[in-house]
């Protein structure tokens, strides 16, 4: 059960990271100009936080929680490149689609609970689950977390590290160009919010 709640750890630690950090930047005196790209990219200190999350929690799993692992260092690897590429999809929903981004990454680690093999085989679970078992993150954070806790298994490691790098260019998309299209939508929706008075909103110049 050791590489489920890591990934969940993981996520659900992006999560709350996304929620407590600002992910807009502001225009001052000192910085007036910045294309959205390089807004974009300025937050790096959410991937450092990801790498650090990851490094902590699977360090943790393996000093503290005693977890038996055949290969340690391989592990933590994983674990640091999992949130690194959680947190990355994460931030890039909750920047382009604000509220709606931050609820569907809420779904989406719901639907990987039962969605993503790591409690029973995929084959046990509802056909709705095994359709969307390949369009989970969590399904190869998985599996390449059980090579290095039970064994390496040909290429099985880095396939699925590969695979989850997939889903960080699909950050980058909605982040880079997505984001790029809404942007227009997302002030107006900003301003409507503000005006409420019953959540947050921020106006931007």
């Amino acid at each position: 059960m050791t590489p489920f709640y890591t990934n969940l750890a993981l996520w659900v630690g992006g999560l709350i990271l996304v929620s407590i950090l600002k992910q807009e930047v502001d225009k001052d005196e000192k910085i007036s100009r910045f294309t959205p790209s390089q807004a974009y990219f300025g937050r790096c200190l959410y991937c450092d936080h990801g790498l650090i999350q990851g490094f902590i929690v699977c360090a943790g799993d393996i000093l503290l929680l005693k977890t038996q692992c055949l290969h340690p260092a391989a592990f933590i690897l994983a674990g640091m490149f999992c949130s690194f590429v959680y947190v990355n999809l994460i931030y890039a929903m909750a920047l382009t689609f604000k509220h709606i981004g931050k609820a569907l990454a809420v779904l989406l680690v719901i639907l990987q609970i039962p969605g993503s093999s790591g409690t029973y085989p995929i084959e046990m679970t509802p056909i709705f689950f095994r359709k969307l078992h390949p369009l989970l993150p969590f399904s190869y954070g998985i599996s390449a977390m059980r090579e290095c806790i039970a064994g390496f298994y040909g290429h099985t490691y880095a396939k699925n590290l590969g695979i989850l790098a997939l889903f960080l260019l699909l950050a980058l998309f909605i982040g880079l160009v997505l984001r790029l299209l809404l942007m227009n939508l997302n002030h107006l929706f900003d301003r409507r919010l503000a005006e409420t008075d019953l959540m947050l909103g921020r106006n931007r110049q």
